[in-house]
């Protein structure tokens, strides 16, 4: 059964940013959708818990160079 991960993300300023942490998330086993907002300091994505943890996302989108929190 999906999750639903709602992570605030700083450090977005365009289009381009939100498209890399869209690419990256995509490619762990496991996240099925992501919608990013550079405008709104946020990404949501939706996951099979079996197969990802949050933590890995996290540190996915924290190895971009963005800080992300849970929340």
């Amino acid at each position: 059964m999906a999750r639903t991960l709602h992570l605030k993300v700083t450090g977005m300023t365009c289009g381009h940013c939100e498209s890399a942490v869209k690419r990256t998330l995509m490619k762990l086993d496991g996240v099925e959708s992501v919608n990013a907002s550079h405008a709104e300091n946020r990404v949501v994505a939706s996951y099979d818990p079996a197969r990802v943890a949050p933590e890995a996302m996290r540190s996915a989108i924290e190895s971009l160079g963005y800080r992300a929190e849970q929340g």
